[in-house]
């Protein structure tokens, strides 16, 4: 295994732990809220709603223009099996990164509550 994509595997797995601890926490935090007919709940199931819709959007472009450019990369400089497992990892993060973001932002929302 590459250094490179040894490096990337391992980052995404760190991501993959912190997005599930941080998921718990968020999903813990709001059943109570989802639960209860209230304005605060209603505005609640629409943020989630939304927010997951808007990162699915998000990771889908940031995907497709990594994988642009590394159409373009590959078109003056090849690459190898190595670097392309590489160049794979490094488009799954880019395509997870804004449902990260997210759900890193409501697990430290709700940790303050």
């Amino acid at each position: 295994m590459s250094g490179k994509f040894a490096q990337s595997v391992t980052e995404a797995a760190f991501e993959a732990g912190e997005a599930a601890i941080n998921s718990a926490v968020t999903i813990a935090a709001r059943l109570p809220i989802l639960a209860s007919p209230s304005a605060e709940g209603l505005a609640e199931w629409q943020d989630a709603a939304s927010e997951k819709v808007l990162a699915t959007w998000e990771g889908a472009l940031a995907a497709f223009s990594g994988l642009n450019e590394l159409m373009w990369r590959s078109v003056f400089a090849p690459i190898t099996p190595a670097g392309m497992a590489h160049e794979a990892m490094v488009l799954v993060r880019a395509a997870s990164a804004p449902g990260h973001l997210r759900v890193r932002a409501n697990a430290e929302r709700f940790r303050g509550r």
